[in-house]
This record gives C-alpha cells, structure tokens and sequence, in this order.
C-alpha cells in the first residue's frame, strides 16, 4: 500500500456543506451549523438509545417508522430539559437532562454496553408510539464503550462502531443518476457532508482535515436496510438494491467513510463549522476496508 500527500484541496476546493447529530439512536438527526467535537462525535450524537425488555437495542430494520420521529436541541438555557421529541399522533415529549434510573445491561449488536432510564415518561411514549414494551436510555459521560476488535481505537457513543460518518454530495449525486427516485446525503445517515472531487474519491481518503481538526478515515461503511426506509416511515427495495449492484465488495456495500478524530481521545474536541474548507491530507492506492 502507497500514499500520498493530497494537497490543500481538491478540484475545486471543497467544503464542509452540512453537520448532522442524531441524539437518539436510528431516529431523527438535527442539522447544524455549527457543532462542539467531543471524544465520543459530535455532542449529543447517539447518547440516547432504545432497548426493549431484553436490554436489546431497538432500531428501524425492525420498526421503520422511527424514521418519522423528530429530535430537536432545546435551548442551553432550558436547564430542565435537553430534548424535544415529537411522532405523528403523539404529544411531544420533553426529555430531560438528568436522567432518573439506576444504570442498566444494554447491547449495541455484539457489544456488551449499559445506559440510565431517562425516566418512565419517555419509556411510555416510545413504547406507546411502536407498540413494543421498550426504554430510553442515556449515556453518561463515564462510560467507558470503545472500538472492539478493529485496529484502531476510540471512545463510542450508542454509535454502531465509529464516532463519525462522512457521506460526499458527488457521490450522492452519482448514484441518484442510477435511481428512479433520487435520494438526499441525511438517506446515509451522515455527520459531515462533503462537497467536490470526483464520486467515490472518498473511498481512498486515509488522513482529511476540516478547518483546523484532522480526522483519521478508518473505514468505508457497509451499508444495511435501514437505506430502504423512506422518509414516510415504509420499507422499501431501494437505494440499497440498485447500490449493491454498482459497488458489492464481496459481502459488503460500502457508501460513504468512517472516521476518527486525529487525536488520543482524551485530547480530542474543538469545533465543526459548516462552510469550513475541507483537504485531503492523504490518500491510498486502494479503498478503504469495509469491517463487518
């Protein structure tokens, strides 16, 4: 394997175009402007997540209308409340800062983790909302989930397996020119969205910096049904169908990088602003790994 240095930009110059968190896991994202970098991502992103009686984490492969779940950022001087949840034919939901349970056993696929109940209010309205008994759990700012079984290392939210996922608008388009109905960068579930270079480029970005922070990408991301999910909460064939068949590397579909920031964990933060210039500092010869 070969690298090579990138320059100060790409053709064009590209930028950083959008900022995604997504509070509570596998519902609604919240578009920023700008967002605080904090060891475990962007703030807030996947500090919250559903379990069901078993501690097992609940997502939309098994119940896609959490796709049509809002999350918005209450306001810092709101000091009761950090949340605003709100679902078709449901009343909104105010969730607290302080969550009120005892820590509790969870899982994030294979990984053994834990959270707090936020409280029995929420508890009730997600259960309600899916019809399935399950729990809002928070993260707290001790817990120590991090990478397992990959060849790097960092401290992780409720996140699948990486604290940051950046998806390229050209590549996004470059698919959308496959489908019959286009799809937007928020489909992938992306933090950062980037502009410029050419489709898939990405794909050979090892070392990337984004105004002042440099991020490590570490891995293309293999892609599951939750693509399928339409924005009205209904399972469907595609994008995923028409995406396997334009780039299948053996089991996996890769779309889109996975990243690290490029700092120990204890040393990482700073701030993501969108709009910031965006260069590849280094690339490869060959894509990035897809780890399963």
């Amino acid at each position: 394997m070969s690298f090579s240095s990138g320059g100060e930009a790409g053709p064009g110059g590209m930028t950083l175009t959008e900022l995604w968190t997504y509070p509570i896991k596998s519902v609604g994202g919240v578009r920023l402007t700008c967002s605080a970098v904090e060891p475990r991502g962007l703030e807030h992103d996947r500090r919250w997540m559903l379990v069901d009686a078993r501690g097992e984490l609940v997502t939309q492969r098994q119940h896609p209308k959490m796709r049509v779940i809002e999350v918005s950022l209450r306001p810092q001087d709101d000091a009761e409340h950090v949340l605003l949840v709100e679902a078709p034919g449901m009343s909104p939901l105010l969730v607290p800062r302080r969550p009120d349970g005892a820590r509790v056993a969870a899982r994030v696929w294979n990984d053994a983790t834990s959270g707090l109940p936020v409280s029995a209010q929420a508890s009730a309205w997600f259960s309600s909302y899916l019809g399935l008994p399950c729990v809002l759990l928070h993260m707290p700012d001790d817990d120590a989930r991090a990478q397992q079984n990959k060849p790097f290392t960092s401290l992780l939210s409720f996140a699948d397996g990486n604290p940051f996922h950046l998806v390229s608008e050209t590549s996004v388009a470059d698919l959308n020119t496959r489908l019959e109905r286009p799809v937007v960068p928020l489909t992938f579930r992306p933090n950062l969205v980037v502009s410029g270079e050419l489709p898939y480029a990405e794909d050979f970005w090892r070392l990337i910096r984004v105004g002042p922070l440099q991020f490590q990408v570490v891995e293309s991301c293999a892609r599951c049904s939750v693509l399928n999910v339409s924005p009205q909460g209904e399972m469907t064939a595609e994008p995923l169908r028409t995406l396997a068949r334009l780039r299948r590397r053996g089991k996996a579909v890769p779309f889109g990088q996975n990243m690290l920031q490029g700092a120990p964990y204890y040393r990482a933060g700073g701030v993501l602003e969108v709009g910031m210039p965006v260069v590849v500092v280094e690339r490869a010869e060959v894509p990035n790994p897809s780890y399963e």
